[in-house]
Formats: structure tokens, C-alpha cells, sequence
């Protein structure tokens, strides 16, 4: 049959003249490019109208309702719809921008950032995702942008507002330019890079980033299982419950390459997996089960992942730069570092304030110290303490070198003696107390002050003795360093022995002496309850001021 038609084919050509033959053809090209033409202009005109019915619908909607979602009403967003004539960002009439896919990408995956993906709409967005009519790509534009706007803010400078929920954290991060974000993107068919650069770059939050992923994976896998109470545990001892405690210090990294798993005998290799634990989560130090080690062996994983959740949230509350050198006070480890480059010089213990008269978390910049320095003791601390203790023991304030006086200008020295402490109206107290330079000064022998409204610096202290209480919250609210003579040689110079005889040498002066540091440094005073050390190991600590209470209530509703 086709050999058949194809003869007739040739004979037809055969009979027909050449040009009549390619007339043929010539009109029957013509007339399949005239019915393309049409299949095209008939596709742009209905792309046309997908793209104006889709761009009117979104500037009907931002301007009739512009709090449909949460961020569109911001005058940044609607001023970027405008100056694009409403067109739409993350779609065309047949699908979706590859920015759509980046961005759904990082919303699927926020809780990597200790965030919430519900809080983004991905529900709300995959159930439009499909769909490529004008109205329902109009829907989905809303969503995507009203989801980057929320994360960007969100794990950029904070998921809740500090303010609201620790009123004594007084650090305060900027949020993200929202409008040149979404000219950038705008700007980009690919945009994971952008996405990326909104992360905090700090390394303890990278750090503890790693251990939320690590904590959530035990937690899949069913966790660690309750220690029971039982006798104290300690090298030497042979009991069922060496089995379960090996175990358990297996699953949280503290019992490395253990060669006798079966074994119920409490040996040096568990003991020192125990001490670890200890040190990880701030609790004496003897290498041995006792009650307080069974308590907090028997905090759950959930527990945890609740910690390093809040903890990631205070360091998005941070600046994203801390300058290439700077000081941190971990409250509730009770440390302080000096960090060049992002690498510890320096670390040393500190005292805080009692819980009544709680540290609060700020930064400043350390500029000044002071040698010998003398106390004048704060109104309160008078009232409170000196008063009460003057009253006991009428020599208690000439024991310590404290002096009153009566006036600021041309002050007066009152001589204790002549006071009438017990009807003094402490409503109306009419002096104030200094306490002169020497080894019974509360602030020690040298000060270090930076800018802050709370009258609150590092100091040294007499009273060497409370470094050695694993909980250290002694003071009235300032910083009290056990080694300051070292830390001066780091902050006038390089820490070298050399250093720390000048300073030693000033101190032995035993005059009072002010002196500008060479470079200014920022100080950062922060309350981590959770961290990554030095050693990769994550460290845990009692909330000591409740200040994770109303965190953790944010991320639990």
C-alpha cells in the first residue's frame, strides 16, 4: 500500500509541470507558518493575560487587605510590589521560579536553625504549589514572601523580641535591610547563596547548630533510657548498674572506645567518662554517681534539645560581628575569654552577682583600668549591708579602711564613732562610704572599666577563696576576676611575664592609678546555658536566674 502511494506520488510530479508542482508546495508552507503564527501570537496573548490578571489580583489584595499576612503590610514590601508593577516574584504562568525552589528549600529545612517551618507557611505553600492558574500563583506569591520576610527576620536577629522575654538582656542585633533583600533576590534566578548569608556566622552558634542535629538523631533513635536511684557509684565498686551507666555515657559522648561494655566493675576508664559529664554540666568534680550526678544523668534528651534551642536563639539576639577581638563573660559558666580571630587567648574563672542581685546581659567597651583602686560603695550596698554590719560591730568599718563623708564637693570626713547608727534614718542617709586602696579592698588591686548605665566593671577580690565553689554568685552584681594581673598584661600588651611584673610592679606602688588601655575592646556579657567548648564537648548549666523559663514556654506554645 505505501509502495503504492508512493508511485502515484512520482507519476503525479511526472505529469505536472515543475513550477505548478512548487507553487503547490509554496502555498502549503505558507499556510503552515501563518497557523504557527497564530498558535504563537494566541500563546504571548494568553501569557499576557495570565501575567495581568495575576499582577492586578496581587495589587488589589496588598492594597485592600495589606495584613493578610504577616510582614506584606511593611512598607518595604508593598514599595517593592510597586516599583515592579505588581509583577510576580516567584512564578510564571507555567510554574515556579528556581528562587521558589531555593526558598522552599530552607523553609522545609528551618528546624536545622532550632526554628519552626510551620511558623512559614510550608503547609499553606505546598498546598499551592502545583497549581499554575493566575489566582492560586497570586496565593502562593503571598505566602513566599510573607515567609521570607519572617525567616529572614527571624533567624537573622531573633525568632521572639529579647525584650519580651528576658527583660535583663540588653544586647540588642539589628534586623536584616528587608529592602535590599528583596531587590536581591529579585535580582538573582538562584538564591541559596542569599539565604545562606543570613545565618549567623558566629561559631558557637554553628557549633551548637552540629549539636541539635546530633540531639535530635538520639532523640529519633529513642533516646537514653531513666537511671534508676540506687547506691553511690565509684572506682572499685561492683554493681548491676555499671552496666546502664556505661551505657548511658556512651550515648552522650562522654565513654570513648569502651573495651568492657559487660563489664559491672567501676573502672578508671568509667570514672573518667563520669568526670566529664561532671564538667560538662558544671557539677563538683569527684568521678563519682552520687545523687546529684543520677539527677542529671536522668535529664532527657528533649530536655536538651529545649536548651540548645534557647541558646540559639540568644546568640541571633547578638550583632553579627563582635569585632576581631573582644571579651565574653559566660555568666552561668561562671568564665571569661579574651578571643582574637575567633580563637581563645585567655580564659578565667569569675564571680557574678547573687541571684537577688543578678548580672545583667550587655556589652560595652573596655577602655580604662586602675590600680589600687578605691571602692565607693553603691547607696544600696550601704543600706543593705555596710549599715547593718556597723550596727553589730561598731568597729566593722574602720576594720576594712571604709571612710564617710558628708557633701561631694569639699567632702567632709565623719567620723564613724560620732554617728548614732542605731536612730539613724536610713530613708535619708546623709553620707556616703569609701573604702581606701589595699589587700582588704573589695575590688582587690586593679579595676577594669568600660561603658555601661549599671555601674557594673571587672574587678579583683580579697576574697580569693569563693573561685574555688563550683556555683559562683557572690557579688553585687559586678564582675569579680580571680587572676587580674594577668588579665591586665593581656589588655596592655601581649600576656608575657615581662607583662605581668610592670603590673605587679605598679600594684606594689600601692598608690591610686588610672590608666587608658592602649586599644579599647568590646566586652560582651552573656548568659549561655548551653555551648560548645574548646574541646567539641557541649557543655550544659543550671538556668541559675530563670532566665530560660519564659524562652522555653515561646518555643513549647
Amino acid at each position: 500500500m505505501h509502495g503504492k502511494h508512493g508511485m502515484q506520488q512520482e507519476n503525479i510530479r511526472y505529469i505536472l509541470p515543475w513550477s505548478t508542482w512548487l507553487r503547490l508546495n509554496y502555498w502549503k508552507a505558507l499556510f503552515l507558518l501563518c497557523l504557527l503564527c497564530l498558535l504563537f501570537f494566541a500563546n504571548a496573548h494568553a501569557s499576557e493575560s495570565w501575567q495581568v490578571e495575576s499582577s492586578r489580583s496581587l495589587e488589589q489584595l496588598l492594597k485592600s487587605n495589606p495584613e493578610i499576612l504577616q510582614g506584606l503590610d511593611e512598607s518595604v514590601i508593598q514599595d517593592f510590589y510597586r516599583a515592579r508593577k505588581y509583577k510576580l516574584l516567584w512564578s510564571v504562568e507555567k510554574g515556579r521560579q528556581n528562587r521558589a525552589y531555593d526558598l522552599l528549600y530552607v523553609l522545609i529545612r528551618a528546624g536545622e536553625e532550632g526554628l519552626e517551618p510551620s511558623d512559614y507557611h510550608v503547609d499553606e505553600i505546598k498546598r499551592y504549589w502545583e497549581s499554575t492558574g493566575a489566582n492560586e500563583s497570586v496565593q502562593l506569591e503571598l505566602l513566599l514572601s510573607s515567609a521570607l520576610y519572617l525567616y529572614s527576620n527571624h533567624v537573622y536577629a531573633g525568632r521572639f523580641k529579647s525584650s519580651e522575654l528576658d527583660t535583663d538582656w540588653y544586647i540588642q542585633n539589628k534586623l536584616p535591610d528587608s529592602q535590599r533583600l528583596f531587590a536581591d533576590v529579585a535580582g538573582k534566578s538562584d538564591i541559596a547563596q542569599i539565604l545562606k548569608e543570613l545565618l549567623p556566622k558566629h561559631s558557637g552558634y554553628q557549633l551548637l547548630k552540629d549539636q541539635l542535629h546530633d540531639y535530635r538523631d538520639l532523640a529519633n533513635r529513642g533516646g537514653w533510657g531513666r537511671f534508676n536511684w540506687g547506691p553511690t557509684l565509684e572506682l572499685g565498686v561492683q554493681h548491676k548498674q555499671v552496666v546502664q551507666l556505661r551505657q548511658r555515657l556512651q550515648m552522650s559522648g562522654d565513654l570513648v572506645d569502651d573495651l568492657f561494655k559487660g563489664d559491672h566493675v567501676y573502672d578508671r576508664w568509667l570514672e573518667k567518662a563520669v568526670v566529664s559529664f561532671q564538667k560538662r554540666h558544671g557539677l563538683k568534680v569527684d568521678g563519682r554517681v552520687g545523687p546529684q550526678t543520677r539527677r542529671y544523668l536522668n535529664i532527657t534528651v528533649d530536655e536538651k534539645i529545649k536548651q540548645i534551642r534557647i541558646n540559639m536563639e540568644r546568640w541571633r539576639w547578638l550583632p553579627r560581628k563582635l569585632r576581631k577581638k573582644y571579651l565574653m563573660v559566660n555568666m552561668t559558666g561562671f568564665e571569661l575569654y579574651l578571643i582574637e580571630n575567633d580563637s581563645v587567648l585567655l580564659t578565667m574563672p569569675v564571680i557574678i552577682g547573687k541571684s537577688y542581685r543578678s548580672t545583667p546581659t550587655f556589652s560595652g567597651v573596655l577602655s580604662n583600668m586602675e590600680y589600687n583602686p578605691y571602692w565607693t560603695i553603691p547607696k544600696k550596698l550601704v543600706l543593705e549591708d555596710i549599715i547593718p554590719s556597723q550596727k553589730r560591730d561598731p568597729s566593722y568599718m574602720s576594720k576594712r579602711s571604709i571612710r564617710m563623708f558628708n557633701g561631694w564637693e569639699n567632702a567632709q570626713e565623719i567620723d564613724p564613732k560620732t554617728v548614732n547608727w542605731k536612730e539613724l534614718d536610713t530613708e535619708r542617709f546623709p553620707y556616703w562610704l569609701r573604702q581606701d586602696p589595699g589587700p582588704e579592698n573589695a575590688l582587690g588591686r586593679v579595676k577594669f572599666l568600660f561603658s555601661n548605665p549599671y555601674a557594673i566593671y571587672l574587678h579583683g577580690t580579697p576574697d580569693t577563696y569563693l573561685f574555688d565553689r563550683v556555683v559562683r554568685t557572690f557579688s553585687s552584681g559586678c564582675i569579680r576576676v580571680r587572676d587580674p594581673v594577668r588579665l591586665a598584661s593581656y589588655l596592655l600588651n601581649d600576656g608575657s611575664q615581662q607583662m605581668e611584673e610592670e603590673v605587679l610592679a605598679n600594684i606594689h606602688l600601692g598608690s591610686n592609678q588610672k590608666l587608658i588601655l592602649p586599644m579599647a575592646i568590646p566586652i560582651y556579657l552573656v548568659y549561655w546555658t548551653a555551648w560548645v567548648d574548646q574541646d567539641g564537648r557541649v557543655n550544659f548549666r543550671d538556668d541559675i536566674y530563670g532566665r530560660d523559663t519564659l524562652l522555653n514556654n515561646a518555643f513549647s506554645g
